[in-house]
This record gives structure tokens, C-alpha cells and sequence, in this order.
């Protein structure tokens, strides 16, 4: 009984299981987008639901897709790029004419503040 338990822990001392690192990531190939970005707006409506439902309910029907000029002018800027900490702080928080903006440098300046602090805690 003893010879077997030993015999089996010395091949399971050989037989360790190692973990590795994960592949790394293919490139893109030649002639596509890279991720990233902002989507591009498109001006014809597409019916989504052909794509991808949006309806929830067992019987009810997916909404009813309107002309462009029906939907506030808003919803089409949600997609454009935000200014990043560079642009705003080449601006100056005094020069910034949205509280938005100025909101975003102090949200992203907090941010980049908490980071740093992190790094050094992980250096020492």
C-alpha cells in the first residue's frame, strides 16, 4: 500500500500541470479597419430588426422605424468623438465653453491622477 502511494504522488510531482501566457492577438489583416474609432453615421435608415430583434415581448412587434428628420438632432451627435485630456488641458479650464467639457477635464484629470497614484503604490 505504501509503494503505490508513493509511486502515484512522485507521478503526480512529474505530471504538474504549468499555466501559460495567452496568445497574442492577430493583426488585422490588409485592407480592413482597425478597431477603434467612432462609428460612422450613415444616412439612410436601415431596418434593424432584420438583423437583430428588438422586441422583447413574445407578441408584440418590433418599433416602427422613422425618417431621419423625425429624431432630434442630438441623438446623432451621441457618436462624435469627445476631446481628450490633451485638448482640454491645451485649452485651459477657464477657456472651455461647456460645463461638459469642463466636467471631462476634471473627470479625466482625477482619473489620470488615481492611475499615476497606483502605478507608484505597485513600484514599491
Amino acid at each position: 500500500m505504501l509503494r503505490s502511494i508513493r509511486g502515484t504522488s512522485q507521478r503526480l510531482r512529474s505530471a504538474q500541470i504549468t499555466r501559460g501566457f495567452a496568445a497574442p492577438a492577430k493583426a488585422p489583416a490588409k485592407g480592413k479597419d482597425k478597431k477603434g474609432g467612432a462609428p460612422k453615421v450613415v444616412d439612410e435608415v436601415v431596418d434593424i430588426t432584420k438583423y437583430a430583434p428588438v422586441n422583447i415581448l413574445k407578441d408584440g412587434s418590433h418599433p416602427e422605424l422613422k425618417p431621419r428628420e423625425e429624431y432630434p438632432e442630438w441623438l446623432f451627435t451621441l457618436l462624435e468623438p469627445k476631446p481628450t485630456l490633451g485638448e482640454l488641458e491645451r485649452k485651459g479650464y477657464d477657456n472651455l465653453e461647456s460645463l461638459e467639457d469642463k466636467r471631462r477635464l476634471i473627470k479625466l484629470s482625477y482619473r489620470r491622477a488615481i492611475k499615476e497614484k497606483n502605478t507608484s503604490k505597485a513600484k514599491n
